[in-house]
C-alpha cells in the first residue's frame, strides 16, 4: 500500500473495515471489535473527517501496540506498518472468538463497536459456530465472465465511490468492500459479491429473489398480482420500491388551515425499512424460501426466513444489532440503503405513529420473521371534516390508533383534556355524524360510524 492508495482508501470513511483514530484511546476496543467481525484496519492519525495528523511508528509506539494486542483476551497478532504520517494496524478476523478486552467484549457493527451484553455475546458464539452463508466462497463464479460490471458501475455511483474506485483499480476495490479475495492470482468471490455484482445472481443463489403478492380483501383467496424481482439486490429493492408506489393507495386528508393534501396510506419509507431489513436479515440458508411483501386491503406483510438470531427476543429488537449479514448491510448501507445500528425498528414505529397508525406489529413463527403494516380505517368524508373544531378534526385523524370501540376517558387521554370537556366534544362529534354513542351512564362506549 503506498501513500496514494491510502488516501483514496481513507476517502471511503469510516465502515465496518475501517476506523480512524489520533489516540491510543480505546484502541484495544477497536481490535476486539474488529476480531470479533470480518477483521480490519485501523489507521492512526487519521480523524473522523479523513484529515490525517503526524504520528510516527517508533520503537515505543510499536511495543505499545504489541502489549495492547497481547492483552486482549485471547491475545491478538496485528501487524503495523507506517505509511507517511500514518500508521496502519491491521487486524484479522479471529480465530478464537469471542476476544475481550478490560472494558468488556465489542464487535464491529458498520461504522462502530457495539459493546456486547451477555446476551450479545451468547449471540455471537451462536452465530460463528454457524458459518455465514455471506462469506463463503462460490468457486464456480468465474471472474470476469460472471461478474457484471453494469451492476458494479451503479453499485460505485450509488456509493459516491467514483474516485476510489478509479484510484484503486475494480479489483483492489471490491477486495476493500469484502466481497472477493485474491488466492493464488485467483479472484474468488463470495455470496455478498455473488447478490450484489453476478451477472445471474440466481444462478449461483436461485433463492436469491424476492416475491411480490396483492390480494383482494383482507386473506390470501384472490390474488390481484403476483411479481418476482430478481437481478442484484439494490435492483429488487429498487424495483419492489417502485412498485409499492404504484400500488399504495392515497387520500386527501385536511390540514388544520382546512387545504387539501394528498398523503399515501403508508409511511412508504417504513415499508421500505422493513424490506430492505428482510434482505439483510434474512437466512439465505434456507434456499426453498424467500422474502415475502403481501399487500392486503388493510394492510401490508414483510416477511423473511430466518429466526431471530441466538437469544435475541422480539421486545428487545430495538434496542440490540446483531445481522446475520453483516457485508450485505454495510454495502446497503453505502449506498444510502438500510438500517445504522439498528435503528430501522424504532424509524419503522417512529413513521407509523407520525402517519396516525397503529406501531408495526413483529412476529417470529416457524423459522420466519415478519411485520405487519396496518393500514388505515376508511377516510372521513372531506364535507364531515371540514366544519370540525380543530381538535375535534384531529382527534377524527388519531382514529386509527384507537379500537372501533372506546371511552370517554380514552379521549381525554389521547388529547389531553378533561372528561368533561371529552364528553363535550363527543357530543359534537356525535352531532356531526362521525361516532355515535351506545350505553348509558358508567358503561358508555363510542365508536365511529
Amino acid at each position: 500500500m503506498n501513500l496514494t492508495f491510502l488516501k483514496k482508501i481513507i476517502q471511503e470513511g469510516e465502515g465496518l473495515f475501517q476506523e480512524f483514530k489520533t489516540s491510543l484511546e480505546k484502541v484495544d476496543r477497536s481490535m476486539v471489535a474488529f476480531a470479533n467481525a470480518r477483521g480490519g484496519t485501523i489507521y492512526l492519525g487519521v480523524d473522523d473527517q479523513g484529515k490525517s495528523h503526524h504520528f510516527e511508528l517508533s520503537n515505543r509506539l510499536k511495543a505499545q501496540l504489541q502489549d495492547i494486542a497481547k492483552n486482549i483476551d485471547p491475545p491478538l497478532n496485528i501487524k503495523c506498518s507506517e505509511i507517511g504520517n500514518i500508521v496502519v494496524i491491521q487486524v484479522k478476523e479471529g480465530e478464537d472468538k469471542p476476544y475481550k478486552c478490560s472494558d468488556g467484549f465489542f464487535l464491529r457493527v458498520g461504522a462502530a463497536n457495539q459493546k456486547l451484553r451477555r446476551d450479545d455475546i451468547l449471540d455471537l458464539v451462536v452465530q460463528f459456530n454457524r458459518v455465514r452463508f455471506e462469506t463463503l466462497y462460490n468457486e464456480l463464479f468465474r471472474f470476469p465472465d460472471d461478474f457484471s460490471r453494469e451492476r458494479y458501475d451503479f453499485f460505485v455511483k450509488a456509493s459516491h465511490l467514483e474516485q476510489v474506485s478509479e484510484t484503486l483499480g475494480q479489483k483492489k476495490f471490491l477486495i476493500s468492500l469484502g466481497v472477493c479475495e485474491l488466492q493464488r492470482g485467483k479472484i474468488l468471490f463470495n455470496n455478498a459479491g455473488i447478490l450484489f455484482f453476478a451477472h445471474d445472481p440466481r444462478k449461483f443463489l436461485p433463492q436469491a429473489r424476492l416475491n411480490y403478492v396483492r390480494y383482494q380483501g383482507v386473506t390470501k383467496s384472490h390474488v390481484i398480482d403476483r411479481r418476482i424481482f430478481d437481478g442484484s439486490i439494490l435492483e429488487q429493492l429498487d424495483g419492489v420500491f417502485r412498485k409499492l408506489a404504484f400500488d399504495t393507495p392515497v387520500a386527501y386528508e385536511l390540514t388544520s388551515s382546512s387545504v387539501r393534501q394528498e398523503k399515501s396510506h403508508y409511511p412508504m419509507r417504513a415499508l421500505e425499512e422493513a424490506i430492505i431489513n428482510a434482505l439483510i436479515h434474512r437466512d439465505y440458508y434456507e434456499v426453498g424460501a424467500e422474502t415475502m411483501v403481501e399487500i392486503f386491503s388493510d394492510r401490508i406483510e414483510v416477511t423473511n426466513p430466518g429466526r431471530l438470531l441466538g437469544s435475541l427476543q422480539l421486545d428487545k429488537l430495538e434496542n440490540r444489532s446483531l445481522r446475520r449479514n453483516p457485508v450485505v448491510a454495510e454495502l446497503l448501507y453505502r449506498t444510502g440503503r438500510g438500517e445504522k445500528l439498528g435503528s430501522g425498528i424504532a424509524r419503522m414505529k417512529m413513521l407509523m405513529r407520525e402517519w396516525k397508525l397503529k406501531p408495526p406489529h413483529f412476529v417470529v413463527e416457524d423459522a420466519f420473521f415478519s411485520v405487519t403494516f396496518r393500514g388505515p380505517k376508511e377516510f372521513f368524508p372531506e364535507e364531515k371534516l371540514i366544519t370540525l373544531a380543530p381538535r375535534l378534526k384531529q382527534f377524527a385523524h388519531l382514529r386509527n390508533q384507537l379500537d372501533d370501540m372506546f371511552t370517554a376517558e380514552q379521549y381525554a387521554a389521547l388529547l389531553s383534556v378533561t372528561t368533561r370537556t371529552a364528553q363535550k366534544d363527543l357530543g359534537d362529534l356525535m352531532e356531526h355524524g362521525i361516532v355515535e354513542r351506545m350505553g348509558k351512564g358508567k358503561s358508555t362506549i363510542y365508536k365511529f360510524r
